[in-house]
């Protein structure tokens, strides 16, 4: 495969099992509905940080009716709001923030590192830290659920909705990585649509941060990860997350823009 030429509504339902050049430009192109690698991280290694991430003291949540049940390490992009002194705040604290995050896994390689290293080796053109209007984006939240609280409705999440900076144009698709430090004894399953959201249900989607999943069909495919475990797929289209019983899902998460094998891919959360 060449180039990504076009990016069309719908992809495939096979799932990789390996991630590798032809798997990335695969799933950026939606030929594949996702890649799902597993042990990828160590599981003792995960869990205890796991531990360190549930009683982080910048655990917070996010701020809309669906999703704030659902902890994050450190403000993620999207929770910036297009409000100009919390986009300040979110890349003044991006360097710290990264530096935090490495630390909890220290002496070991952080998840979102290792992938970040192996992305710009597989990636034709490498792969780069996103900057938006020159200024360094956060990359490598973590993301708590609480057992018997949280779960994600059906969403999709798109750079486009979020900023207008010069630096996303160009942009073909969006992925999403998340690498799994601890699974809850049941649920916490994830489910795709491998399609976009309908406009009235993007104009939901953006009110509330989900649909009601009586209201659209069943998913294509579904995944339940077991610690360790990577999974990267296309967030532009619906996605959502069972709710979890037992224990906190918690999980190491980056977003990845891809404009194409001759542009370099960008990371941010």
């Amino acid at each position: 495969m060449d180039a990504i030429t076009s990016v069309v509504r719908t992809a495939t339902n096979t799932v990789a099992t390996e991630l590798t050049t032809e798997t990335l430009l695969r799933l950026a192109g939606r030929e594949i509905g996702a890649i799902h690698v597993r042990g990828y991280y160590p599981p003792d290694i995960a869990a205890q940080v796991a531990e360190k991430a549930i009683a982080h003291q910048a655990l917070g949540h996010y701020h809309k009716q669906y999703t704030s049940s659902v902890g994050r390490i450190y403000t993620p992009h999207i929770d910036t709001k297009w409000d100009p002194e919390l986009t300040k705040q979110y890349h003044n604290a991006a360097i710290p923030a990264i530096r935090d995050i490495r630390s909890m896994f220290h002496p070991y390689l952080a998840p979102v590192d290792r992938l970040r290293l192996e992305l710009q080796e597989l990636w034709p053109a490498g792969a780069n830290l996103m900057r938006l209007r020159g200024r360094a984006c956060f990359v490598g939240a973590i993301r708590v659920f609480q057992p018997d609280r949280s779960e994600f409705y059906p969403h999709n999440d798109a750079i486009d909705q979020e900023t207008d900076a010069p630096e996303i144009e160009g942009i073909l698709n969006q992925l999403v990585a998340n690498i799994y430090l601890q699974m809850p004894d049941e649920g916490g399953v994830l489910r795709l649509w491998l399609r976009e959201p309908t406009p009235g249900e993007t104009g939901i989607i953006l009110a509330v941060e989900g649909l009601e999943p009586e209201t659209i069909e069943p998913p294509a495919v579904e995944i339940r990860p077991d610690t360790g475990d990577l999974i990267i797929f296309s967030p532009r289209m619906l996605h959502a997350v069972t709710l979890c019983r037992g224990k906190h899902r918690v999980g190491a998460a980056a977003f990845i823009a891809a404009k194409g094998p001759r542009e370099p891919l960008v990371f941010w959360s």
